[in-house]
C-alpha cells in the first residue's frame, strides 16, 4: 500500500530555527529543516531524505512544530493521474 501523499513545509518556529541555526537542534536535524524550501511534496521530500534515519527525524521533526505537513490536494499529484479524462469512445 502506497503511503498518503503530503505536503511539507517548514513551521513559522522551524524557520526561525533554521534562520538562527538553533543550538539546542542537532546538525541533522538543521541540515533537513535546510532542505525544507517552501513546500514540498512527499516524494520529493523522499528523495532528498534517503536513509531511513532521516525520515525518523522528519516525523520527530513533525511531532516537534517546527515541520508542518498536510494532505496533498489532487491538482498537485505529481504524475497528474488524478486529473486525467478518459475521452469517450463510440
Amino acid at each position: 500500500m502506497a503511503k498518503p501523499e503530503k505536503i511539507y513545509r517548514r513551521s513559522e518556529s522551524g524557520l526561525k530555527a533554521w534562520l538562527t541555526q538553533d543550538a539546542a537542534l542537532s546538525e541533522e536535524d538543521l541540515r533537513i529543516l535546510g532542505l525544507m524550501e517552501g513546500e514540498m511534496h512527499s516524494d520529493v521530500v523522499r528523495r532528498l531524505l534517503r536513509r531511513h534515519a532521516d525520515h525518523q527525524r522528519l516525523a520527530e521533526l513533525e511531532a516537534a512544530g517546527l515541520v508542518v505537513s498536510e494532505a496533498a490536494a489532487e491538482e498537485r499529484d505529481l504524475d497528474f493521474t488524478g486529473s486525467f479524462v478518459f475521452a469517450k469512445t463510440a
